[in-house]
Parts: C-alpha cells; structure tokens; sequence
C-alpha cells in the first residue's frame, strides 16, 4: 500500500454544529471549505457537517449522530490518501483486516482500526488518477 498524503483528520461535534463553526471559522480564523466527497458535487453545509482547511490540511468536523457499527466513520479519525484504492484494499485484505466500505471502485472509502482501536480511513488520491 502507498500512502500519498494526509487527507484530513476528522472530530465529531455531534449536537454542536453551531458551537463548533464558531469556534473553527470565527474565533480560530480557520477557512471553511466545500466539503468534497467522493463522487458527489461539492457542498458547504450538510449533514456530514463542515471542511476548514489551512496550508492543504483539512479538519471535517462531523455534526451528525453516529452511524453505529466499527468501525464508525462519524467518529473521530484520520484520513489518508492512497496511490491505488484496489491496491490498498489486496494488501487489507492480504493481511485479514477487517473493513468498512463505502461506494464503489475509485469513490470507494475505506475504514479500519489499527491494531489500538484507532480509525484509519483511506481513499483513492485524485492526483494520482490516470
């Protein structure tokens, strides 16, 4: 598996939305950004919550209940972007990883625990798409 970059790190601020934005956009000074998942048109506000990003580093705090199951992608976490999703998912697999999967083919989100409970969440690198 190669890991490319840091895709952004993730908090949950589950009933506290409002709250969170004040703090991340109007205090800290933090921009917000579309939020941009895979395979969808980019949007600013939903359910998801909200994208702050600073120097190419984004922050998604999350606003919406948890989904439940593990791993829980509404938890906090952090995100990597991969050269090659159907790469990362054999090397996974290879090793009896368990994953959470989300959409299809290059829009496809992957999540584990790492051997700690930690959430780990990978996804295909858009630079890296032919």
């Amino acid at each position: 598996m190669n890991i490319t970059r840091m895709n952004h790190a993730a908090v949950n601020v589950t009933g506290k939305t409002a709250e969170a934005k004040a703090f991340y956009v109007d205090l800290l000074g933090l921009p917000q950004v579309p939020i941009q998942l895979p395979g969808m048109e980019p949007i600013t506000d939903s359910e998801f919550g909200f994208w702050v990003e600073q120097e190419r580093v984004q922050l998604h705090v999350i606003g919406r209940e948890p989904m439940g199951g593990t791993p829980d992608p509404t938890q906090n976490h952090v995100s990597w972007y991969v050269e090659d999703i159907d790469a990362a998912v054999s090397k996974l697999e290879e090793h009896g990883i368990e994953m959470r999967v989300m959409g299809e083919d290059l829009t496809r989100i992957i999540w584990i625990l790492d051997p700690c409970g930690n959430i780990m969440e990978f996804q295909q690198d858009p630079d890296c798409v032919a």
